[in-house]
């Protein structure tokens, strides 16, 4: 299709219909991304966006090395970086203030050719996001502009807008929040994982220096009192106190401060935001309803003990887009499996997230866990290729003369090799230890970091 003018933030003045390969509803992290990598594919694409202006606060604080590959791949990762900081991990302590879980994170460059784990602040993440569509003539930004309705036929996706305008498009993507109005409107429900509890989120700015309070994140474990600390970039600082299920009202400022002070006082911070949310765990039904997709939290929610809300969201767009890519310029159709290998994924993170939450308010029957914990790296559910040994795996992304692998392959398949082999495929020779670990020589590396196949030398 014709790319289609730079319009952002513009108020509708014709009545003329905009036609697009991609409609994305939603313009936080995760759809402003999707647009990002449509964009870097030659893909056109209009995001619509109910909200007028960006949302200036803080939200998601964390995300980890794949989440950082991804931005690597719509070509903003040193756009992203100013936004950030190297986390230290994350500490569970019980009521005496023990570890009971160490999940410290390693200070080196991780796997992934990225730090497994990176504080961020989002206001900066999306202005990046935002920026990195003027590099697009055929992606257009709509704000302040909600969708109505949305109707579908055996060839495109009509999403209407209030004042009647009409987006026609190939495939649209809700990416439009937990209370998603896609998948409401598309009849999706919910599978209910059975985590819900409501959370007070209070985020600070600390008017002096307060060292004690260290870079880790720590979740205080407590039966009546559960809590964490978030170690925020710069002089941001975030806490998460769980409020009782019987309360008549929620917290006032002043009671606020009250049940902080076990840490932190007026004299150490200035108050700049406090939200209650209801911490969830769920899944939607289906992630697909023919042409129309669900990503991020209108696909899934899950609480914020692991720092992955955001990550999988941006899992989500990074399997989805190079689909879309491919069947929009005539190849195969896999899209089809894009719930199939998303879904299973991302139960197992939930799956360790509530545990973790359980753990927190010591309420779990059974074993919580205890010691050490590492990053985990789910393998895909059953979709494109094999899921024998190491098929669906996440590889490693070594560095071929400084260049990471990702980028050398120009964000397309590549051969990721122990030694030098013939290949139609650009080669990547590296990533030798992570090779023998899985008594493989070579595998097809897929253009979201994921094992495609095992290759035959």
């Amino acid at each position: 299709m014709a790319p289609i003018a730079t319009a952002k933030g513009c108020a509708w003045k014709e009545p003329k219909p905009l036609n697009c390969d991609v409609c994305i509803i939603g313009a936080g992290p995760v759809g402003l991304l999707l647009g990002n990598l449509l964009g870097r594919r030659g893909v056109s694409a209009v995001i619509v966006e109910k909200q007028p202006k960006p949302y200036d606060l803080p939200r998601a604080v964390h995300f980890d090395g794949e989440a950082m590959r991804v931005f690597q791949a719509a070509s903003l990762a040193e756009e992203v970086l100013p936004h950030t900081m190297v986390g230290r991990g994350m500490l569970f302590k019980d009521t005496n203030d023990t570890v009971v879980v160490d999940w410290s994170r390693d200070q080196n460059i991780g796997p992934m050719g990225w730090h497994e784990s990176n504080r961020c602040h989002q206001p900066g993440i999306e202005d990046a996001l935002r920026a990195g569509l003027d590099r697009f003539a055929h992606v257009q930004l709509i704000e302040g502009v909600a969708v109505t309705d949305i109707e579908q036929d055996e060839t495109g996706v009509d999403v209407t807008l209030a004042g009647g305008r009409t987006v026609r498009a190939v495939y649209a993507v809700g990416a439009d929040g937990a209370n998603s109005f896609v998948r409401r409107r598309l009849g999706i429900g919910e599978d209910d994982l059975g985590f819900k509890e409501d959370w007070l989120v209070v985020d600070l700015i600390l008017k002096r220096p307060r060292p004690d309070l260290g870079d880790y994140s720590v979740q205080f474990c407590d039966p009546v009192n559960s809590a964490t600390y978030v170690r925020g970039v710069g002089d941001r600082r975030r806490w998460e106190l769980r409020l009782p299920d019987d309360r008549a009202v929620d917290p006032n400022e002043s009671e606020i401060w009250q049940r902080l002070s076990r840490w932190i006082t007026p004299e150490d911070a200035e108050l700049e935001r406090s939200a209650v949310y209801t911490f969830r765990s769920c899944v939607a039904e289906s992630w697909r309803k023919d042409r129309v997709f669900l990503v991020g939290d209108a696909a899934h929610q899950m609480p914020p003990f692991m720092g992955q809300g955001m990550c999988a969201g941006i899992r989500d767009v990074a399997n989805l887009s190079w689909k879309l890519g491919q069947v929009l310029y005539g190849g195969e159709d896999v899209l089809w499996s894009y719930e199939s290998e998303r879904e299973p994924h991302i139960r197992q993170f939930i799956e360790l997230t509530v545990s973790l939450g359980k753990l927190i308010n010591q309420t779990a029957a059974g074993e919580a866990p205890k010691g050490k914990m590492k990053s985990i790296w789910p393998e895909l559910g059953a979709g494109l290729g094999t899921r024998k040994g190491v098929g669906g795996a996440l590889a490693p992304q070594p560095r071929i003369d400084g260049v990471l692998a990702d980028d050398f392959a120009k964000q397309g398949f590549y051969v990721l090799a122990s030694r030098a082999i013939e290949s139609d495929l650009p080669m990547v020779v590296g990533a030798q230890d992570w090779l023998a670990e899985h008594g493989v020589e070579a595998v097809v590396v897929r253009p979201d970091g994921y094992v495609l196949e095992v290759v035959a030398v």
